[in-house]
């Protein structure tokens, strides 16, 4: 019996979204084991995560140029090798805060290579294997997020079972999984046909043209300005606020329960998203989705019982759930193939810029402000930013085909 190609980019988004979220239990642990410093752990995560900002740029170039299937092979190969770095330079040389430092910057910097060119193979991949392209886009949605609930968790249990440099060493048999499975799917011409050497040049030429054909399409500029800007200010409510909600009520079970409900609900959601979108316009399905993660954010600025937390946190899951397969599928349609790389590379830029700066300042403000007013003001900026965008904005003209002026414009 043939194994669909869809099955196999399926289950590679998620071995590597467990990979990738189990490093971000891993690291820490490690640091923490080494300096003792939760503070020197909060360092290492976040100048790591800051260096992708350095490659997010030219990764769709790279895609244009390279292909989407090579890239996704060679960024897990790369987590691979930067992962296993970790016990082997530690048991050789002995590991300091710098070399850690080092280590984590070089495997973070390719993070966003791999899911830009896994995305760009959906349309194409859905297409070989004869599936509905809206279906399709919920199922990997949905594997993606299976693969951040499973990496800390295994993470977690791997450490406590056979310690942290072994834990280091299973992590990269899962990015190798992820590459291996990969190598299984045809290559498919979703990339430019270009006579032209590989050169840095090239990657900046193919990367400009990317940003430059979503900057001419303004509805789908506008959702990414509005996905940019709400990932901003919602990434730190997860965080930040609710983990020092729950810390200073010493119910981190609880944390762990709202968390788990919502990426339950994002499954769910991901995985309704070709009936959701039968019924829903493209502009409309955002202003709703958006709006009830904002009034689910204010429902628990009122700070429920420990069970109504739990069902917020399932409702918000649910209403962000199609949020990321409408993203890609309204750019499969309103992009040509060989766009999808770059147009998607510029969006991850987007959004690893937004999320630290957010970070960063609701940090500072989270120290000297009581959790509910924040939560409170955090849920109605998200539903005003989304109201203005969705209804004064060119997001209102937003639909799955690009009109010919959309395109020339």
């Amino acid at each position: 019996m043939r194994i669909r190609h869809s099955y196999l980019l399926a289950a590679s988004a998620m071995f590597a979204s467990a990979g990738n979220s189990a490093v971000d239990i891993a690291i820490p642990w490690l640091v923490l084991e080494i300096t003792g410093s939760s503070a020197n752990a909060g360092v290492v995560l976040g100048i790591s995560g800051f260096s992708v900002i350095f490659t997010a740029p030219i990764i769709g170039g790279l895609i244009a140029i390279l292909g989407p299937r090579p890239v996704s092979i060679w960024a897990d190969i790369i987590s691979a090798a930067s992962v296993v770095l970790f016990p082997i330079i530690g048991t050789l040389f002995g590991l300091n805060l710098a070399s850690l430092l080092i280590i984590a910057i070089a495997g973070a910097l390719f993070d966003p290579a791999g899911a830009t060119a896994r995305k760009s193979l959906i349309q194409a991949v859905a297409e070989r294997d004869g599936l509905s392209l809206t279906k399709f886009n919920g199922t990997y949605a949905a594997a993606a997020t299976i693969g951040t609930v499973i990496g800390p968790t295994g993470a977690a249990l791997a450490i406590s079972f056979v310690g942290i440099n072994k834990t280091f060493y299973l992590i990269a048999i899962v990015f190798v999984l992820a590459s291996s499975l990969a190598m299984f799917i045809p290559v498919v011409t979703s990339h430019i046909q270009t006579k032209e050497s590989f050169s840095v040049g090239n990657v900046f030429r193919e990367t400009r043209i990317g940003m430059n054909a979503l900057w001419r399409d303004k509805p789908l500029l506008s959702l990414v300005g509005l996905y940019t800007l709400l990932t901003a200010i919602y990434m730190p409510v997860e965080s930040i606020v609710l983990s020092r909600y729950f810390r200073d009520l010493n119910e981190p079970r609880t944390l762990g329960f709202v968390l788990s409900a919502m990426s339950v609900g994002i499954v769910i959601g991901a995985l309704q998203f070709h009936r959701v979108v039968r019924t829903f316009s493209p502009g409309n399905l955002v202003i709703i989705s958006m709006t009830l993660i904002g009034a689910a954010v204010c429902a628990m600025a009122f700070l429920p019982n420990a069970l109504n937390f739990i069902a917020l946190g399932l409702a918000l899951g649910l209403a962000f759930g199609p949020v990321s397969p409408m993203s890609n599928y309204l750019v499969q349609k309103r992009m040509p193939q060989h766009l999808h790389g770059p147009v998607f590379g510029t969006q991850f830029s987007l959004m690893y810029l937004a999320t630290p700066a957010g970070t960063l300042a609701l940090g500072l403000i989270v120290q000297s402000v009581s959790i509910a007013p924040l939560l409170f003001v955090i849920g109605a900026l998200f539903i005003g930013v989304t109201l203005l965008v969705g209804f004064k904005g060119p997001l209102r003209q937003l639909r799955i085909e690009a009109t010919s002026q959309e395109v020339a414009d």
